[in-house]
């Protein structure tokens, strides 16, 4: 059974194969990472299919790392 944050990044590279498969968690998507705001939409749909949970627009703009999806998660739990 994988964890949480193995499960996002599992997702994380899904949607974008090019980034090294050790990401640190609290690197930030789109200035640490290079990830645009559209990819970052992609993430976060595939992860509430994943988790079957809705992510609202404020809790969008909250997440600037793959631990703000964790965090998110977990707050969910």
């Amino acid at each position: 059974m994988s964890t949480t944050l193995e499960t996002v990044n599992g997702i994380v590279l899904d949607v974008l194969p090019e980034l090294d498969s050790s990401i640190d968690p609290q690197a930030r998507l789109g200035r640490d990472l290079g990830v645009d705001s559209l990819s970052v939409v992609d993430i976060i749909v595939k992860v509430e299919k994943a988790f079957d949970i809705t992510v609202d627009e404020e809790e969008l703009a909250q997440v600037e790392s793959i631990q703000d999806i964790v965090d998110l998660l977990a707050r969910r739990n």
